[in-house]
């Protein structure tokens, strides 16, 4: 019955993260033919390249900011295993947390390479600072991705017992949002790939969601507390993989 409730709570959701994900996608629309104000803002950054601090700052948060949104989550997931407490709420909203992470990261980079759009040092070579190339496309930006979809199912429910949940929100916000920003100021992608990579995670928030929720109706909760134990490592091993590339 309590399973019941907490996946109606969760598919609930589904609407909402639908009509945001279409407001993102219209604005990132919006800005991909906007060549002029892209290549602008892009421009406007040059001077991060000149300023060690902010650079080394960007720099930081672009690498670490996902690592440490987990680290955020695992000190919740395990003092909630700890305490052994019996509504199992807090499970199902970290299995749908880390279902959107996987599926929208995978996605994201998949359409990544279907749709082929240059990075802007390749596009802007000699108007931009960054010369730095990368192995990879630009649209969707993979860091806002995969950051944005960390993020949305913990900023749209509430954790049971948990002191001081809105300060955890607005750090975990203010991290997504640092990294997103860290990608146009390093001149790593344009700013339409970071708002096209927020409106994928909002799209396939719900995917996982149904999916978390049908597996979550099926298994037993100790299945459940070893599978989100397993994707929180998994997600800590590729982060790091990711960070020193």
């Amino acid at each position: 019955m309590e399973k019941d409730k907490i996946i109606r709570k969760l598919e609930l959701s589904h609407t909402t993260c639908l009509l945001f994900s279409l407001m993102f996608f219209i604005i990132a629309f919006l800005f991909r033919f906007a060549t002029g104000l892209e290549k602008g803002i892009l421009v406007f950054h040059n001077s991060i390249y000149h300023n060690k601090l902010l650079f080394e700052f960007f720099t930081f948060i672009t690498h670490a900011g996902i690592p440490i949104i987990l680290v955020m989550y695992s000190f919740l997931l395990f003092k909630h295993l700890k305490e052994k407490k019996n509504d199992t709420d807090n499970l199902e909203i970290f299995l749908a947390i880390f279902f959107t992470l996987f599926i929208a990261g995978v996605a994201g980079d998949t359409l990544k390479m279907i749709i082929g759009r240059e990075r802007p040092v390749v596009e802007l070579a000699g108007i931009i600072e960054r010369v730095k190339p990368f192995r990879s496309f630009s649209f969707p930006s993979g860091h806002a991705t995969k950051v944005m979809a960390l993020s949305i199912p913990f900023l749209l429910f509430s954790l049971k017992n948990v002191k001081f949940l809105n300060i955890y929100k607005s750090l975990v916000l203010l991290v997504a949002i640092a990294v997103g920003y860290s990608r146009i100021a390093l001149q790593a992608h344009y700013p339409s790939d970071v708002i096209g990579g927020i409106a994928f995670a909002f799209l396939f928030f719900p995917i996982s969601a149904v999916l978390a929720g049908k597996y979550f109706r099926k298994y037993e909760i100790r299945k459940v507390k070893n599978l989100i134990i397993f994707l929180i490592c998994l997600a800590f091993t590729l982060a790091f993989v990711q960070m020193s590339r």
